[in-house]
């Protein structure tokens, strides 16, 4: 079990814009989502304080500006939502939910590697 809540959609998206640079101020974060979709400064800066009640960001308040760094790695979170995703729609299989996801696209060479590769580690 995960010690950190899942994210809801706007905090995952606030969450990828720390993971991709970070620390930030609730104004850089409300810059950058603004190249999303319109949200107000007020919204982000309720959803960081809620996020870093939560354990999912952290805020230091060291200097006059606070700044919010993710507090969960990328993948962790990655990992709770899919298995979650698995659970409530797939049965619990993730394999499942693999190949559902393999056969909506075409995937690339590179990734045909990866898959292959994994695949022969599986199988030691």
């Amino acid at each position: 079990m995960a010690d950190h809540p899942n994210p809801s959609g706007a905090q995952l998206e606030i969450l990828d814009l720390l993971w991709r640079e970070q620390p930030a101020t609730v104004q850089q974060v409300h810059d950058r989502l603004q190249d999303r979709r319109k949200v107000s400064y007020s919204t982000v800066l309720t959803q960081l304080q809620r996020m870093n009640k939560s354990g999912l960001v952290t805020r230091n308040t060291d200097q006059r500006t606070h700044t919010y760094v993710a507090a969960v790695p990328r993948e962790a979170i990655e990992q709770s939502l899919f298995g979650k995703l698995a659970d409530s729609a797939f049965g619990g299989s993730k394999i499942s939910l693999a190949l559902r996801a393999l056969g909506n696209e075409t995937p690339s060479a590179a990734e045909l590697d990866e898959l292959e590769a994994w695949i022969k580690r599986q199988k030691r």
